[in-house]
């Protein structure tokens, strides 16, 4: 049976999942799966999901596993869920860098296996690496107008697709500082509209916090504008180290309480579940 909700430490059932993070198979992430698992333990999380990196374009797959290790990962995580079953429940999922020119093959890889949650990202604009200091400048390129819609229509392009369940840090672009301009939010809101009538759940991911950005992803005033087009929210940490799990996660519940929500998504199997908050 799932365990949808873990018990605070006064007693009190509280929901707490952490359905982003990666592992060594990423090549920049460091710690082992069942330290991570273990970390989640003693925050009081009920649920973690893997979510590392499939990456096929080659600008930034020497950051990703390959396609060759999709089944040992699958196993890895699968076999750790059995172990620790009991005291968590552990989910398996891909974080696939969408592009445009690999979609397709990604696509037919995911049909291959059984996860239970896709989720898609844009990590590059062109050959503009947005989300890696060490490949963009350390982060000094200075992005224009173009260059936000150019993302807003490689997100538009993802949700083509059907294979993904959760749009992973939906504002990433202001990563290094560069919060977009009012245009961008204008201009986003007919991508909520699509996420909405594609059924796609979208990620509070509290990494953001820790980068120049300060901010959560996506935006609060995007968090009230998902709200009104009814639109469901998981958590994520973005996890790169086991103490990362679960950071900053009692900033998300009040940003999505101040949003409206009172209820977050986690998946088995791609089917959802909903959690009180």
């Amino acid at each position: 049976m799932d365990k949808t909700t873990a018990t605070s430490k006064n007693g009190t059932e509280k929901p707490v999942i952490d359905y982003h993070v990666h592992t060594r198979l990423c090549n920049h992430a460091h710690g082992t799966m069942e330290q991570y698992i273990q970390c989640a333990i003693e925050k009081g999380l009920s649920e973690i999901c893997f979510l590392d990196h499939l990456t096929l374009d080659e600008k930034g797959c020497d950051l990703s596993m390959g396609p060759d290790d999709v089944p040992l990962y699958l196993y890895a995580v699968r076999r750790l869920g059995d172990i620790y079953q009991d005291r968590i429940n552990v989910r398996a999922g891909l974080e696939v860098d969408f592009s445009p020119a690999h979609a397709e093959t990604a696509c037919k890889i995911l049909e291959r296996f059984s996860f239970d949650v896709i989720g898609g990202s844009i990590h590059f604009v062109d050959d503009a690496n947005i989300v890696s200091s060490k490949r963009n400048g350390n982060g000094s390129f200075q992005p224009d107008t173009a260059f936000y819609d150019r993302y807003l229509d490689l997100i538009d392009m993802m949700l083509d697709y059907s294979c993904f369940d959760v749009i992973c840090h939906l504002d990433v672009v202001k990563k290094f500082g560069n919060h977009p301009p009012n245009e961008f939010f204008d201009k986003m809101d007919a991508i909520l509209t699509k996420i909405k009538y594609k059924n796609v759940v979208i990620e509070i991911n509290t990494s953001g916090l820790s980068h120049p950005a300060n901010s959560v992803y996506p935006d609060p005033k995007i968090l009230k504008r998902c709200f009104e087009k009814n639109i469901p929210f998981t958590f994520g940490s973005d996890a790169h180290q086991p103490e990362q799990v679960g950071r900053n996660f009692k900033d998300a519940v009040t940003l999505l309480h101040e949003a409206g929500y009172r209820h977050i998504t986690g998946f088995s199997r791609q089917n959802r579940h909903e959690i009180a908050i």
